[in-house]
């Protein structure tokens, strides 16, 4: 429900500093919507890169399945996560995640102790996690660019759709209605004259 406006000059002030302020405002939320648009973009041509990476040492891996089989037991200890190295980055305002690496445990073993393929398989293995923890992670900053930009265009929309049409109308009814005011206090003050003039 609109608010109920006061037609004096206080409140045609107000009226006139509220929709300074959105006009101003309307600017700086646009030029962050484009880059929130634009983030998105760049998130979103990464993860299809990411994917495609990921489909290739997929297929790659997929061939060794027999190698993987014969060393699964020891392979465990050297593919378990220890910590996934990430931070956050700032765009307008928002906190959006970056993906920087994966740590994963390093045990000992030897190299007599293991097959020779040991090291290739742990290596290709270890390169798909990654690829897994950073495809999620930009699924993350997809999300969070997206929700992002939603909640900014809703901002604008109010902005140009009802803040500022509801503001300038608000100017004008408060103008007319003082103009008429003060068209009917000159014409009060003038049958006043004439009236004391005739006495």
């Amino acid at each position: 429900m609109a608010e109920r406006i006061k037609l004096n000059k206080v409140s045609l002030r107000e009226q006139k500093q509220k929709l300074v302020m959105y006009q101003r405002f309307l600017p700086a939320l646009e030029a962050r919507k484009e880059q929130f648009l634009m983030q998105l973009a760049v998130a979103r041509k990464n993860i299809k890169e990411k994917q495609a990476l990921m489909e290739e040492l997929l297929n790659e891996i997929k061939s060794w399945s027999q190698l993987y089989n014969d060393m699964k037991d020891e392979l465990n200890f050297f593919i378990s996560i220890k910590e996934v190295v990430s931070s956050i980055h700032n765009v307008a305002g928002l906190k959006v995640p970056q993906f920087h690496e994966v740590i994963f445990d390093d045990p000992p073993y030897g190299l007599f102790a293991t097959p020779y393929s040991f090291d290739e398989v742990m290596v290709k293995t270890r390169e798909a996690i990654s690829l897994r923890e950073e495809i999620n992670m930009l699924k993350e900053q997809e999300k969070v660019l997206h929700e992002g930009f939603l909640k900014t265009s809703q901002r604008i929309n109010l902005y140009e759709q009802r803040l500022i049409p509801e503001g300038r109308e608000a100017v004008r009814k408060i103008t007319v209605y003082l103009q008429d005011q003060q068209a009917a206090a000159v014409g009060v003050a003038k049958v006043a004259k004439r009236l004391s003039g005739a006495a």
